[in-house]
């Protein structure tokens, strides 16, 4: 939700940048093909929590580093803003693969569609961050680039599913780090080493 509202938010006030409005939007929509081809290739080579927050803390970074710009270097800020976008642009197109990877087979598309809703949240509260701009010029940057940081932060807590099997039932998902769990009873012990394919009928 908080990547959809840096990715939304930041292509929204894109026609508020200093210089062409047409130029600046034409930017922002082409700097997605190279935060895609990387996502891409990032993610056929590398562990996807450390690629993912790698990017996020580009993205929110860069944005943190525009209210430090001089009102008279326009271009600076408005490359950072792009900067910032391309790295939000290739955690968002990340996070789909990462999110199917971490759930079970049992609850993968229902898994997959919640967090997709999630990231409509967002999309819809994003106008407001824009709006925080008539307040103050850097704000909304402040308040994106702080929580896309703070997601990369979270997103190194998550297992990573790089290289792994995918988890076919909810016992075999990987455990969240930082917290502790019930020892393993016999019976689950026992389900891990010769897990059961469910099969329904209709």
């Amino acid at each position: 939700m908080l990547t959809s509202v840096g990715y939304f938010a930041l292509s929204l006030n894109t026609p508020n940048l200093h210089g062409d409005a047409y130029l600046n939007c034409f930017f922002s929509a082409l700097i997605e093909v190279p935060a895609y081809i990387t996502a891409w290739l990032l993610l056929r080579t590398l562990p996807r929590r450390y690629i993912i927050s790698g990017v996020l803390f580009l993205g929110g970074g860069v944005l943190l580093l525009i209210q430090l710009v001089p009102a008279d270097y326009n271009f600076l800020s408005i490359g950072l803003a792009m900067l910032g976008k391309f790295g939000i642009t290739s955690a968002f197109s990340m996070l789909y693969v990462f999110t199917a990877e971490l759930y079970p087979t049992l609850v993968r598309n229902m898994a997959v569609g919640v967090t997709s809703m999630a990231s409509r949240v967002g999309s819809i509260i994003a106008p407001y961050f824009v709006y925080l701009g008539a307040y103050n010029r850097v704000l909304p940057y402040i308040l994106m680039g702080s929580l896309t940081v703070l997601i990369g932060i979270i997103t190194l807590l998550f297992p990573e599913s790089f290289g792994m099997t995918l988890p076919e039932t909810l016992e075999q998902m990987q455990k969240m780090k930082g917290f502790r769990y019930g020892k393993k009873t016999k019976d689950s012990m026992e389900k891990e080493e010769n897990p059961k394919v469910l099969i329904t009928s209709f």
